[in-house]
């Protein structure tokens, strides 16, 4: 009897540590802003097909080539040492994500930051990239 009390909590607790994104969590988050410390506009979260997702490869927010891409490993906003990039785990600043006017979690790949969004991982649970 203690076995299973001890697996249903376990399971519990790894559904609400982010291992995994629930659907109203992808509907909370879908369309939200993606807004850089310096106030630039860095895309938005959702589909791969809609031109301003983050996870659209053919729009300069999906590109590994623009200068305001967090997919460009050379640029302050994709970098894994700078204060603006969510891959920098160390980040004071990562962007924050904006819907509605109000911010609902930060962009990071810091798995100890509490309003922390992974755009990897969001981007696969959600359907959002391949």
């Amino acid at each position: 009897m203690n076995e299973k009390k001890f697996i249903l909590i376990s399971a519990l607790l790894f559904s609400f540590n982010g291992w995994s994104v629930s659907s109203y969590e992808c509907y909370e988050l879908d369309g939200a802003k993606i807004i850089a410390e310096d106030g630039t506009f860095l895309g938005r979260l959702g589909d791969s097909y809609e031109s301003d997702s983050i996870y659209n490869e053919y729009s300069d927010y999906g590109s590994t080539y623009d200068s305001e891409s967090i997919w460009n490993e050379y640029s302050d906003y994709g970098s894994d040492y700078s204060s603006q990039s969510p891959f920098n785990n160390y980040s004071s600043a990562p962007p924050v994500l904006l819907k509605h006017g109000e911010i609902v979690g930060k962009l990071t790949t810091d798995p100890y930051e509490y309003e922390g969004v992974n755009p990897e991982s969001i981007g696969k649970d959600c359907g959002w990239s391949e």
